[in-house]
C-alpha cells in the first residue's frame, strides 16, 4: 500500500533488512485521537468524582444550571442506547465541558480527565489500516520504492 511504501522510505528503515523492518513497524506506535465509547465517559465521571455533582445540579434553582446537567446527563447516561460514543473533540462537547467547570459542577482537572480520554496510543499498522506486517509486504513495498 502506500502507506507502507511511504513509511518504509524513511531513514529509520534504510540499514533494517526485510524481517527487521517488519518488525520495527509493527512495533511502532502513534497517539491518534479519537471517539470514546459513554460508557467510559460515565465511568470517568463516578469514578473522577463528579457524576453526584452533576446528578444534584439537575435539580439547581438555576434554569442554566439545570439545563446544563440535564444535557451532560442525557449525553453520558443514554439508557437508549443509542449514544454509543462520543467525540470529545467536537466543538459542543468542548463547550458543555467547559461549561460544567464554570457552574462548579466539574472541576478543569476532572473535564480534563475527561478530554485525555480522546486520546490513544494504537499500533501504526492500525493506523494506516494495515494488518501485521509481514517480510513479503515489506519486500512488495521496498520494490515499488526500487529499495
Amino acid at each position: 500500500t502506500d502507506h507502507l511504501r511511504d513509511e518504509l522510505a524513511r531513514d529509520a528503515y534504510a540499514g533494517l533488512d526485510d524481517q527487521a523492518a517488519a518488525a520495527a513497524i509493527n512495533a511502532r506506535r502513534v497517539t491518534v485521537r479519537r471517539p470514546v465509547p459513554t460508557w467510559q465517559v460515565r465511568q470517568a465521571a463516578i469514578e473522577g468524582g463528579f457524576w453526584p455533582a452533576l446528578v444534584e445540579a439537575r435539580s439547581s434553582p438555576s434554569p442554566h444550571t439545570r439545563a446544563l446537567a440535564i444535557s451532560a446527563l442525557a449525553w453520558i447516561d443514554d439508557q437508549s442506547g443509542t449514544i454509543q460514543s462520543i467525540d470529545l473533540d467536537r466543538p459542543s462537547v468542548v463547550a458543555l465541558l467547559d461549561s460544567l467547570v464554570a457552574a462548579e459542577i466539574a472541576t478543569r482537572a476532572q473535564a480534563d480527565a475527561v478530554r485525555a480520554l480522546g486520546t490513544a496510543e494504537i499500533p501504526w499498522t492500525e493506523s494506516a489500516g494495515l494488518p501485521e506486517v509481514g517480510i513479503g509486504l515489506v519486500r512488495n513495498a521496498r520494490r515499488s520504492i526500487g529499495g
